[in-house]
């Protein structure tokens, strides 16, 4: 197999892939580089440039927000590249039929993710430095330092992409070994039941990664409460975070199917519902990787606007408290610098809303474009077009539903853990604000979801029910 000839063949298959690549590289470097111009900016604010603290809590902020986005990035490529890899299993069993060797396969799987991840995470990076040039030329003046936005430091987001693709790209390749050449002549093409589920070794390392992600969070609160501050307490909360969000992850066949079973079961009693349920339940290692990819996105979004929500009200009731005689001057320089944090945050949740859409959208569009003889089975029984694209409208609606059950209440206590081991100096332990901006955000990404899935599934969805009756039972 020739990574080259693959993609000049069929470069349409790639599209989606070049387009994460490019999306997680460029919210990485984005954040780097705008880290590094938000301190120069906060720089001019007299509360900032004559505190040494709160240049320290910039640079935490810097040093979690990067944590957080190579974290995405990571688990957003390799979830994209491990669905394409699957989508392509029946072709790579033909092909060691005919003699070629599984390493051979793996080589070049990983040869395609390093070609196509090179030019997406320059292009990125250079897209990167552009837009932050143009800010630093909007702000003009109001920056007094120079930002220095080409060091080695800004492209490592773009790297590690790079490095992460090709990775990934190998690793999904590596179920090329479980299939044999025999399998090559099977039609199936699904899933078998036996790998359904994730092994008791998946299972076990869910249960350690999220005993550690949850110990180091509750170390880090206990820290806040003694009004405790340091590097260590930040990096207890962002490790933390990372470690309970991978257990998650790796824990996804046991998490998600209960709760997919039960969003299925309250979304309505209709035959498109009962039927959209049947089918998640059928195939739930391939329809919760759907809503891992959902799940991060989300979960960006709670954990952004919980976090700079927090921060906000806690703040400045606390510079209310001190009156005249302790913030009461800096009052409006306080605000200035926290709505300037917001639009900060309001970048990155701009970022992470793309990326979710774009990772369900493939996601589904893929599970599709491999469930064409299913559903042309389906037209032979009697289905309509028109009841196939709410069927899959209500699948999409289930995994949004799904994943939100899971990513709200993890980013609501990754946000209020994070502004707690910032702000415990200053207020001690206080509960989460969670605004109102947080359900209309997730309204918003379930909306925008739907349309996607509605939008990528429509070719695939065309090309299955064109299908004839007499093609479909052949398949079986």
């Amino acid at each position: 197999m020739n990574p080259l000839r693959e993609i000049r063949t069929n470069p349409r298959q790639f599209f989606p892939s070049v387009l994460v690549v490019f999306i997680a590289a460029l919210f990485g470097t984005a954040i780097m580089q705008g880290i590094a111009i938000l301190t120069a900016w906060l720089s001019s604010e007299k509360i900032i440039a004559e505190s040494e603290t709160a240049q320290n809590f910039l640079s935490m902020i810097g040093v979690t927000f990067f944590l957080i986005a190579l974290f995405v990035s990571a688990i957003v490529i390799a979830n994209t590249f491990s669905i394409i890899i699957a989508g392509r299993s029946r072709q790579l069993a033909l092909l060691r039929l005919i003699g070629a060797s599984s390493k051979r396969l793996r080589r070049a799987a990983s040869a395609e993710g390093l070609i196509i991840s090179v030019p997406a995470a320059v292009l990125a990076f250079a897209a990167s430095t552009g837009l932050a040039k143009a800010a630093q030329n909007y702000l003009g003046s109001a920056i007094t330092e120079e930002v220095a936005l080409l060091t080695p430091t800004m492209a490592v987001p773009a790297l590690a992409t790079i490095i992460v693709t090709w990775a990934s790209a190998y690793l999904g390749a590596r179920r090329i070994t479980g299939i044999s050449p025999i399998e090559a002549t099977s039609q199936a093409v699904e899933v078998r039941p036996e790998d359904a589920r994730a092994s008791l070794g998946g299972l076990t390392a869910s249960l350690i990664l999220l005993s550690m992600g949850l110990t180091f969070l509750v170390n880090a609160v206990i820290g806040a409460a003694d009004h405790r501050i340091s590097l260590i307490s930040v990096v207890l909360t962002a490790l933390g975070s990372s470690l309970t969000f991978l257990g998650v992850i790796i824990g996804h066949p046991w998490i998600l199917p209960p709760l997919q079973a039960a969003i299925g079961w309250l979304c309505g009693r209709t035959a498109v519902s009962r039927l959209a349920a049947s089918t998640i339940a059928r195939h739930p290692t391939r329809n919760a990787r759907t809503v891992i990819g959902l799940v991060i996105g989300i979960t960006l979004i709670v954990m952004f606007a919980t976090a700079m929500t927090t921060f906000r009200d806690q703040l400045l009731r606390y510079a209310r408290s001190l009156g005249e005689e302790g913030w009461g001057g800096l009052e409006d320089a306080l605000a200035t610098v926290i709505d300037k944090s917001m639009l900060f945050a309001l970048t990155l949740i701009l970022f992470s809303v793309i990326i979710a859409i774009i990772g369900v959208a493939n996601t589904l569009m893929l599970s599709v474009r491999q469930r064409t003889q299913e559903i042309g089975l389906l037209m032979a029984l009697g289905q309509t077009p028109k009841r196939v694209r709410r069927m899959i409208t209500a699948e999409g609606l289930q995994l949004s539903l799904t994943a939100c059950a899971v990513a709200v209440p993890l980013g609501i206590v990754f946000g209020w853990v994070g502004a707690l081991t910032l702000l415990s100096p200053l207020l001690g332990l206080f509960a989460p604000s969670v605004p109102w901006a947080v359900v209309i955000a997730v309204i918003a990404v379930i909306v925008c979801t739907l349309i996607a899935v509605f939008v990528a599934s429509r070719e695939p969805a065309r090309a299955a029910t064109s299908i004839s009756p007499v093609e479909a039972l052949e398949a079986v």
